[in-house]
């Protein structure tokens, strides 16, 4: 019976996503653990065969940082953002191909049809390099002009080729990196890719994977996760510094996504094995969920 009423509970999910658009986002983490790997593709396929059409982008900061001590580079971040010098910028593209390579394997173990793209093919993302910027470095308190070097902004989004992909069964995976007008191959955030894609695209879901619980109140306390979170609230956690390193550019970039037109955006823990299926087919959900601040009376009532 209870494998009959796990059935159930997902066959209402399985009838309001069918034929929807979801962008997941996979940190590095997930990828390079055997075991949550194998079941975040396994999710993904049963996700694909089932109708809904999934764009996974994925990310992979802490295979770089490793191959950077390894070769005796420090690796530089600030506020949560990486500096991409040049040499820093020729080792992503050697890990993000890795890192997609594995996935695409992965993938297609459990019956999916994936293809490995990045944002220069078809033009799916334009980007335009950083200027630098004044930041603030939350360690120090100090105001500091900063060159982040090789790193790109979204400047356009064309989802032509990922749509195509998608309405032929294929499942697209997405590695971070794109070129400007020049011809410049620029590193970009994965959350920050996922999210613009997302927000173009005008999807259901947008569902981030990553090492931890979602949102939390209290780090050291997985049990403080705040279950959902408004536009506003989200902020005024930034404001207050409730947030702090790579999750203040993550919520930024959520934040973004759900002004574009973006349903609802998840983050969720991706070491957790089969998280993804539990969030969109249970109804207790296993991260924290944003929404836009109209939608909270309705999530309330309607869940």
């Amino acid at each position: 019976m209870e494998d009959v009423n796990v059935l159930l509970q997902a066959l209402p999910y399985l009838r309001r996503y069918r034929d929807k658009v979801f962008v997941v986002k996979v940190g590095g983490e997930i990828a390079s653990t055997r075991d949550a790997l194998d079941a975040f593709a396994e999710d993904v396929a049963m996700v694909a065969q089932v109708g809904i059409r999934i764009v996974v982008v994925h990310g992979g900061g802490p295979q770089l940082d490793e191959m950077m001590k390894q070769l005796g580079v420090q690796p530089e971040k600030v506020a949560g953002r990486r500096i991409t010098d040049d040499k820093t910028l020729e080792m992503a593209k050697m890990v993000w191909g890795s890192i997609n390579t594995d996935i695409l394997a992965a993938l297609q173990k459990h019956g999916a049809r994936p293809v490995g793209l990045n944002g220069l093919d078809g033009e799916v993302i334009l980007a335009q390099k950083r200027p630098p910027k004044r930041i603030t470095d939350p360690k120090t308190g100090e105001s500091l002009e900063i060159d982040f070097g090789n790193v790109g902004d979204v400047k356009d989004v064309n989802p032509a080729l990922v749509r195509t992909l998608m309405e032929n069964r294929y499942v697209p995976v997405i590695s971070p990196l794109a070129a400007d007008t020049e011809g410049r191959v620029l590193n970009i955030n994965a959350d920050t890719v996922a999210c613009a894609l997302a927000s173009e695209m005008q999807v259901e879901k947008l569902i981030i994977l990553s090492n931890t619980d979602g949102v939390l109140k209290d780090v050291a306390d997985p049990a403080s996760r705040y279950s959902y979170l408004t536009i506003s609230q989200a902020e005024k956690l930034i404001a207050q510094g409730g947030a702090s390193g790579g999750m203040v550019p993550k919520l930024q970039a959520v934040i973004d996504a759900l002004r574009g037109g973006v349903k609802r955006a998840y983050l969720i823990n991706g070491l957790r094995l089969h998280a993804l299926l539990k969030e969109i087919f249970t109804r207790g959900g296993t991260g924290t969920m944003l929404i836009d601040d109209d939608a909270e009376r309705d999530y309330l009532e309607r869940g």
